[in-house]
């Protein structure tokens, strides 16, 4: 489920926008495409936290690196499962 953090003057305002996969068509490799199956948006929380995981990436994700890496998702890959979190990367991202 796709979550949105917005900031509020009193803090922060998370916004869930749910879906499902559509399944549109499988390749004879077994490639699948799929789109997304829109649900009404839930009620907005003020406050509301985000599932660990999601907090553990927008944490990482504006952590200065005091390092030059040419993968920067790359790096936040490898701190994320140094907290434990198992990380399976698409095709698109692993390159």
């Amino acid at each position: 489920m796709p979550e949105h953090g917005a900031r509020h003057r009193d803090g922060h305002v998370l916004h869930q926008f749910p879906y499902s996969e559509q399944l549109l068509s499988r390749s004879s490799e077994g490639w699948a495409s799929v789109a997304p199956d829109w649900r009404p948006a839930l009620t907005p929380q003020p406050g509301g936290e985000l599932v660990p995981p999601i907090q553990s990436a927008v944490n990482f994700s504006f952590s200065p690196i005091e390092l030059d890496h040419p993968d920067p998702f790359g790096i936040t890959v490898v701190l994320m499962e140094e907290d434990g979190y198992r990380i399976s990367l698409t095709e698109a991202f692993a390159r």
